[in-house]
């Protein structure tokens, strides 16, 4: 029998024994077309996470064409699968668009839940989230601090351990309780999980907009950027009992992190930070005493650490995360990384991501999936050796293999390296000059990586004989701080020629046809899909934004309300020259045909952007119909929160490649 502190190579061979012959690829779907409307689909379940005794799993799954939060139990055989509640269930009133977007476990009985969206505060729309606990005994939610919050209410900074008798939390919030000019600096409250009590534990401070805990429980330190001139603040304690000093006020280079402590350690004075100082964010230890960086803990040359975590008991370094072209976790807490080294043993590097684990370490639940197959979870229980299927990620294709999914880098027109994602269509195979479909992320601060996407859309358009590419354009984020800041000044430019640089390398060996390529997005995405249509028609057969930004000036009035001087300038507003790079300003040089899709509920990028373009189309003498088509999804969302937006979107897309740009 496996124990917890069994030999490693016990763990190998038990393991070895009980790899299930479902993590092999299913193959019903070998020569089949997948239909669309499967690649619509929601996933199965989504980031299941295991509750402390290893006894209930909570996770997104698929229920009537949307997604709730479902609370699955293990090894009951009378015990069922509940909803704990739907995206819907906390849109309501004044809420706008609101979705469940994480959960975690505080202890065996209380879930807590993440709720984020927009709602209209202060006379404007604005950036909220909000924080639930649901019993399961009671099977009810209670909301925590939601009297008196007022946009971000949903930052924790520390829970209590599990077996905590009465479980509490420190939140950080917005209050609405101060003066307008008050309401960005935030308190923090303790709250009990299962009642709702609060209590005031840090007042707001007019010089702090950000509060960080260690990981006993106390707040110890206050920061915050001027919301004009972009100033760093820094307040720090060294404990309860003392008062707030002043350690930090200059104003940094916006893309430089500020190095102060990020994980603060319980029972000892060590901690972590992360920090870009070499070029690109690392994991440094950090000395609070000289309250400066240590020795380099963790790094990846070439790419940025995104996070790290701390044991459940606050004592010591758990694991990081980085994505080179895959998201990838290195472990330090020795019992979870000998099973991670095991899995990528029997599965193969890189196919396996653990995502949760009981309290005792004893059960570990896993994910895996090779490149272009589908995800399936896992549940292995550490004393037995048994690995048994949780689920598919989508219970129709199973662990399907579809397109194959591979990085990339190529070479841009003024040399730049850019790392892209590319899926070559299966049923092709060993065809050359084929259509391209060019897709760029939203963002533009985020970027593609090469493991499964729960949207499916590349392989959506691969299925159906498209390559597609995912490029990873400047302004990327995850590739380093110089990396980053070409997004200042090149929205619309040198962005977008890093888009248009991986048709002719993509050429050069015949895969693919670099007269018949489109461009389609959604978001920033749908940006560049509109400003491709613009500016560069010569090069693309057709395109498709979806949610996009056409008018760059209001997209900017539309922000700065909440972000400030200094918010709007540093993001949005460090585009450039925003009216020469905004399609809807220059709609006679649109020149090539585009279909427009925006959610009328969409408040990320109000349905007014869209409206706006096909207006002036049609003012500028475009024909609707031949130059561009407009669809508005009268209950979509920015975020695509239900099963049929999602599923029309990807049938107007297949319907006008077929006609643009047949594959």
């Amino acid at each position: 029998m496996l124990h917890r502190f069994a030999p490693f190579g016990a763990l190998v061979a038990i393991i070895a024994m009980s790899a299930p012959a479902s993590a092999q690829p299913d193959t019903e779907w070998a020569k089949k077309t997948v239909p669309i409307e499967v690649f619509g689909q929601f996933p199965s379940i989504d980031r299941p996470a295991l509750s402390p005794n290893g006894d209930l799993i909570a996770a997104k799954a698929r229920a009537d064409g949307r997604q709730a939060l479902a609370i699955l139990p293990i090894g009951q055989p009378d015990a069922k699968p509940f909803i704990v509640a739907g995206d819907s269930d906390f849109s309501k009133g004044n809420f706008g668009d609101r979705e469940i977007y994480r959960w975690q476990w505080i202890d065996n009985q209380n879930l807590l839940i993440w709720i984020r969206g927009l709602d209209f505060e202060f006379g404007q729309w604005i950036d909220v989230t909000r924080i639930a606990a649901y019993n399961i005994k009671s099977r009810k939610a209670t909301p925590l601090g939601w009297d008196g919050a007022a946009g971000w209410a949903g930052d924790v900074l520390w829970m209590s351990p599990p077996g905590t008798p009465k479980p509490h939390l420190l939140l950080q919030r917005f209050t609405n309780r101060n003066s307008s000019e008050m309401w960005a600096h935030p308190e923090v409250i303790d709250i009990d999980v299962e009642t709702g009590t609060v209590r005031n534990v840090q007042r707001s401070n007019p010089v702090v907009s950000s509060w960080t805990a260690d990981r006993s429980g106390v707040v110890r330190m206050g920061s915050a950027r001027d919301r004009e001139n972009g100033k760093v603040r820094v307040l720090y304690r060294t404990g309860e009992s003392e008062t707030f000093r002043t350690i930090l006020h200059e104003t940094p280079d916006q893309y430089d992190d500020t190095e102060l402590p990020d994980y603060i350690l319980s029972g000892s004075n060590k901690a972590y930070a992360l920090s870009n100082r070499d070029g690109f964010r690392a994991l440094y230890e950090y000395d609070l005493d000289k309250m400066a960086l240590g020795k380099k803990v963790f790094g990846v040359a070439g790419y940025d650490i995104s996070d790290a975590t701390i044991t459940p008991d606050g004592t010591a370094l758990q694991s990081v995360t980085y994505s080179d072209q895959r998201t990838r976790r290195v472990f330090y807490e020795p019992r979870l990384k000998e099973v991670a080294k095991l899995l990528d043993q029997e599965f193969g590097a890189g196919n396996v991501n653990l995502l949760s684990a009981d309290q005792k370490r004893e059960k570990i639940l896993f994910s895996f999936s090779a490149l272009g197959q589908v995800p399936a979870y896992y549940l292995l229980n550490t004393v037995t050796g048994d690995i048994s299927l949780i689920s598919w990620s989508n219970e129709t294709l199973k662990n399907a293999k579809l397109n194959p999914v591979q990085a990339i880098r190529y070479t841009a027109s003024d040399g730049k390296s850019i790392e892209a994602i590319l899926t070559l269509p299966r049923h092709r195979t060993g065809e050359k000059n084929l259509p391209l479909i060019v897709m760029p992320h939203g963002g533009p601060w985020a970027r593609d990586d090469a493991d499964w996407d729960s949207y499916q859309w590349a392989q959506t358009l691969a299925e159906y004989g498209y390559v597609v590419v995912q490029p990873n354009y400047r302004g990327s984020t995850g590739y380093g701080k110089e990396f980053g800041k070409a997004v200042d000044g090149n929205w619309g430019l040198r962005m977008q020629d890093d888009l248009n640089d991986v048709i002719p390398w993509l050429a050069k060996d015949g895969t693919i046809d670099p007269k018949r390529v489109c461009m389609v997005g959604w978001s920033y995405g749908g940006y560049a899909a509109s400003r491709a249509a613009q500016r560069d028609g010569d090069k693309y057969r057709c395109a498709v934004s979806g949610a996009g930004v056409h008018d760059l000036p209001a997209m900017v009035n539309y922000d700065k309300n909440y972000l400030g001087g200094y918010g709007a300038k540093m993001g949005l507003g460090a585009a450039g020259d925003l009216r020469a790079i905004s399609p809807a300003y220059h709609p006679e040089m649109f020149s090539t045909p585009i279909l427009i899709v925006h959610g009328a509920k969409d408040q990320r990028v109000p349905v007014a952007q869209s409206r706006g373009l096909v207006s002036k189309l049609k003012g500028a003498g475009k024909k609707e119909g031949v130059d561009f088509l407009y669809l508005e999804q009268p209950l979509n969302t920015h975020n695509l929160l239900r099963e049929q937006d999602r599923t029309q979107f990807l049938q107007e897309v297949k319907k006008f490649l077929d006609k643009h740009n047949p594959a």
